[in-house]
Formats: structure tokens, sequence, C-alpha cells
């Protein structure tokens, strides 16, 4: 694989010219720095933190699903071209490469390029990548597959005029399992969910102008039932209303959800749909081609043989088909994890798909393959998911130049806190832990049956790294979103302890079959802040100096970090 292959479209390779032209321009003083954002974010790229003139690459990864050479091509790239040594899930599904130097980014791009990978429109103020849930078309309980839809609507919305210039970043996302949500429906800008109608015609329910940060908002119900002809004109009347009315002057209030607050939700649906009406009757052919879904059988998979001996392993609607899923801890893939990812992928001929929890899905394994896959796993080092619990994280300060805290330090100790957790015999109640290092929610912390929020506390006058801990978010079964609590912030340090004695609380009062949020809620807040009393905002006579350090990998970091900039990319 050589740079300037005639494997790389003509279109990827124009966009790469122009970030490259950007970069010399840039040195040269010939376009200004803010001139330079607006056309790097375009092309997935953002400064870190870690020294000037560093960069991450955001690769797009359509479905969220990568071939075991693209897995080797992620690998390769982050070798030659960055110092992070591997790559980072998103919780879009996509990748990270972190560390590249400004002179070296249009040579990632284009050999990214030149393994069918782009990162146009992975970052800025665009449509960002699609989620489409990653059991999608093999789950055995599907209402139907919803890849056709997403895989459609994403490609056509890559480089479409409406997706360049919007006021902020607009975010779409697909489910098809039934009585689950698997790509976080409730706060997305668009959340499309498969249904049935009551009179037995395929289409979809959707929610619109959801969102995280600082301000969470759950998306509005938009009507009972869309038809699949409906779901273009949907969206694209979304988009003209966002890029008309969007907040330009202030972007911490420039997104959908501050819209459709500002107007009403009975406004803003009548406004969707008369402007859906508009885009119908002015431009009846100007979607995406999309096939009427075609309702599947229920799969009966009862009487089928044992699973093989990995946790979380299922079976698939295909017969004799399996998937496995594989645990990524802190979402981070090392280059030689990569290749072996793709080595046991390519010799059983499985598919590969980055879920929404920062984790890997083996799919497709034929099921006499069963036990050489999950023997390969174990040989190279991979693990099935926790019981325990799930963690779910954003960059941090390590990298996000926004950042409050080092959300890495504090997941790997809680890694470890729950590996030895999962040693006990007694069964144990599993839940969902999502880290942000700051308000805008990265890391999902508001949905979170355990929410970790990163936070300064001013101690004595001197700032302290702490987490706001939040209990109870996730989604209900009708696709509304619960926002976890706030009970109080807790000390970096104690942090882990704090887990603990949540995990320990879900153990001693879970009911039956109750969800973490369920026990959460049944409790109520006073009953779940009790075992964190002497954690939760301590005076600060208790405090030592310890306590005024970030959490790091191996030794303390400072805190606040030294940023690389004020300004959210």
């Amino acid at each position: 694989m050589t740079n300037g292959s005639d494997r790389t479209d003509p279109i990827s390779a124009s966009e790469i010219a122009g970030a490259a032209d950007a970069v010399e321009a840039l040195r040269s003083g010939a376009i200004s720095p803010d001139e330079f954002r607006r056309r790097r974010v375009v092309m997935g790229i953002y400064p870190i933190r870690g020294g000037p003139g560093r960069y991450l690459i955001r690769v797009r990864v359509p479905l969220g699903r990568i071939s075991p050479q693209q897995l080797r091509a992620l690998a390769d790239t982050a070798d030659r071209y960055a110092t992070g040594g591997g790559v980072h899930l998103t919780t879009r599904q996509d990748v990270h490469i972190y560390g590249v130097e400004m002179r070296r980014l249009s040579g990632a791009l284009s050999f990214l390029a030149e393994a069918g990978l782009t990162t146009r429109e992975a970052c800025g103020d665009t449509v960002r990548n699609t989620v489409v849930c990653p059991f999608a078309g093999i789950f055995s309980d599907e209402v139907f597959d919803v890849t056709p839809y997403a895989q459609a609507l994403g490609a056509h919305l890559l480089r479409h005029p409406l997706g360049q210039r919007l006021p902020r970043k607009f975010k779409i996302a697909f489910e098809g399992c039934r009585g689950a949500d698997h790509a976080g429906l409730p706060f997305q800008d668009v959340g499309v969910r498969a249904i049935v109608s009551p009179e037995g015609r395929p289409g979809f329910r959707i929610h619109v102008a959801g969102g995280l940060g600082a301000l969470p908002r759950a998306g509005l119900p938009l009507e009972p039932f869309t038809p699949v002809s409906r779901l273009w004109p949907t969206v694209e009347a979304l988009l003209r209303i966002f890029e008309r009315m969007g907040d330009r002057a202030n972007r911490g209030r420039a997104r959908l959800k501050f819209v459709a607050g500002r107007l009403g939700s009975e406004a803003f649906r009548r406004l969707l749909f008369d402007e859906r009406e508009t885009v119908e009757s002015s431009d009846p052919a100007g979607g995406p081609t999309l096939p009427e879904p075609v309702l599947p059988e229920r799969a009966d998979l009862r009487g089928q043989g044992g699973l093989p001996a990995w946790p979380g392993a299922m079976r698939q609607r295909q017969a004799d088909r399996l998937a496995f899923p594989v645990r990524i801890p802190l979402g981070d893939l090392p280059s030689e994890r990569l290749r072996s990812l793709a080595g046991v992928a390519e010799r059983v001929g499985a598919g590969v798909r980055i879920t929404t929890a920062q984790g890997i899905l083996l799919v497709d394994v034929p099921e006499p393959a069963a036990d050489h896959v999950v023997a390969s796993l174990w040989e190279e080092g991979f693990r099935p998911p926790p019981a325990a619990a799930s963690i779910v994280r954003c960059a941090g300060t390590d990298t996000c130049a926004v950042g409050v805290t080092r959300v890495r330090g504090l997941a790997a100790l809680l890694e470890e806190k729950i590996a030895s957790l999962e040693t006990s015999t007694r069964p144990r109640r599993s839940a969902t832990i999502r880290i942000s290092g700051c308000p805008n929610g990265c890391g999902h912390h508001p949905v979170g049956e355990i929410g970790l929020r990163g936070v300064a506390r001013n101690v004595n006058g001197r700032l302290a790294p702490h987490y706001m801990i939040h209990l109870g978010g996730g989604v209900r079964e009708d696709g509304s979103a619960l926002f976890g609590t706030p009970i109080g912030r807790v000390a970096v340090r104690r942090v882990p302890e704090a887990v603990e004695r949540l995990l320990a609380l879900l153990d001693e009062e879970g009911d039956g079959g109750e969800s973490a949020r369920e026990t959460f809620a049944r409790l109520g807040k006073d009953r779940c802040a009790a075992p964190l009393k002497d954690l939760l905002e301590e005076p600060p006579e208790r405090y030592v100096e310890e306590d005024f350090f970030d959490l790091g990998v191996s030794s303390p970091e400072v805190f606040p970090a030294v940023g690389a900039g004020n300004r959210a990319p």
C-alpha cells in the first residue's frame, strides 16, 4: 500500500490535497488559524493536548462495520503517522488516531483513503457518522433490518450541500431491535426506530431534536408512524430548519434541541410538518432510494445446541451463525491488537462491527469454527464483556482541549476494580458506567446508570479534581430518555470506592429482574446517597496534597491540565 494509489477515489484525493494546501497555507501565514480550523474540521482533524502541532484524526466508519484489511490499515496508520500506538473507539462507531503531526496529516489521510476509509465530515458543523444498532440484521427478535436505511441515508448525506455549513453538528441513529435501544435514539437529532403500524405496515417511529451536553434534552416523538417514503423528507426538513434557525452567534446553544426548546414542542412539530410538505412538493425525487422493509419471520432458536464458553455469545437469526462480543478496555486498541483481531476474523470469514459501547462484535462466525474463535480470542488476550459493569468514557484531558478531568486514569482504575469483582462467585447485578470529563457529555454520563461527570471544586482557594455522580440514567422501553439524578461530588481518588459501594448497594437492594436504573429509581436519592455519606462533598480539612492532583495511569497529573485551547471543536 503506497501513497498516491489509484485506489483512492478522485473526490477523496481532491479533499486530501485541499487539506495539505491548508496546512502549507497556515505554516506560511497565508491563512489564519481560524480559517485553518474551518478547513480541517470538515476533514475530521482536531488539535489535541500535548504540545502545538499535534492532532487527532477521526475516521468515519459507516454502520460501524470494518473489514480485516481496514483494521490493518488503521494499525499501520497509527504506527507510521502517529504517536498514540493504536486507536480509540468512539460511541458513534468512529475511530480516533491520536498524535499526528501537522506536516504528516495529508499522508495519513491518503494512506487511510487507499483502504477505503475517510475522515470527511467525521467532525465539524456537519451531519456526523450515522449510528446503527450493532445487532442490525442478525438479532433474533428484530422488527426488521434497518441497515439499508442507515446506509443509504449516511451515503446520501456525506458531502450533501445542506450538511456543509450547519450552525453545529447534527446526529442520526437507527435501531431495529424490539424493546431495546443500542443506539441512543432519544439523544440524537434524529432517532429512527423500526416499528410495524397497527395495520401491519412496516415503517419508523422517529424522535427529533434530542441531545446530551450540559443541558440534556430528550428527543420529541414526532408522530406515531412515519412511512419509509417520508424518512428522507423528514430529515431534509429538519436540516433546512436547523440551517435556517440554529443559533450561529452562540455555539453553546447552537444545537437543534435549542431551536425546539425555543419554539415549544407543538410549534416545532407544526413547523417540521410544514417544511416536510415543502420538501415533498418541491423535490419529490431528491432523496436516496429506499427499499420497502421486509418483515422477517421470528427466528426460533429453541432446541439448538449450547453456546461456546464465551459470555455474551449469541446465535444469529441466520442458521449456523454466531456472534461474539469482545471487550475493549477503555475503548483503546493497540496496533498489535488491531492486527490480531483482523487475523481472527479473517481466518473464519467473520465480520467486525464497532459497538456504541466502545467494544467489538464479531459476527457471522460459522458454528463449526466457534471453538477456534474462542480459543484464538483468549490466546490473543481478548476477553468477553464483564458481567458486573460496562464502562464507556470520553477522551478526557489526555487529548481533549476542553476537558476538565483525566478520564482515562479513572477508567483504568475502575476497570481494575470491576475485574476484581468478576472473580466473586456470587451473582452480581450489572450496571452501565458512563464517564465524561466535562459537561459536554461525550461519555454519555447523563444516561449512565452510574454517570460520572468531571468537575473542578474550589477547596480553600485551590482547584481539586472531582466527579459529580449521577444515578439512574437510561432509556425506557417506550424510547424516552431518563437522565440521571446528580447526588453530589466526590474527590477523584475516592471515586472507585464510591462506585464499588454503589455496585454493592445494587447487589443488596436489587429486586427480581429489575435493572440498575430501576433499582436506583425505587430506592430514591437519599437511600442511594447514604452509602456515600462520608465521600460526598467532603469538608476542606479532609483534603491532603494528593487530592489536588488528577489520576494518571502511572503517576499523578497536574490539575487543572494545561490546555491546547479553550474553544470547543
